[in-house]
């Protein structure tokens, strides 16, 4: 499966009609959902002092096999799309 369907079927989990309708609150909300599920934590971070690659998202899971999602993107929509396709491959639900 593409990175784009792992995405799309994550998002189709919490009746969003495609990854374009989820908005940022929402991502936040269901990553929220997930680090509380697997007492992790998320952090979503804007660096004003880089270039390039502002925007960090990362998803630490301890109850899950130690799993760490790192992406540093440029683009908001990216680093969603990134975490959700993550999270379907895998199959890490809140």
């Amino acid at each position: 499966m593409s990175f784009n369907e792992l995405s799309e079927k994550y998002a189709a989990r919490f009746g969003s009609p495609s990854m374009d309708s989820v908005g940022l609150e929402e991502f936040i909300q269901i990553l929220e959902l997930v680090a509380m599920k697997n007492k992790g934590f998320f952090i979503f971070k804007v660096d004003g002092e880089r270039e390039c690659n502002i925007y960090t998202f990362i998803l630490n899971m301890s109850t899950s096999n130690d799993i760490l999602i790192r992406k540093d993107t440029d683009s908001i929509r990216e680093g969603m799309e990134f975490f959700f396709s993550e999270l379907e491959r895998v199959g890490i639900y809140p």
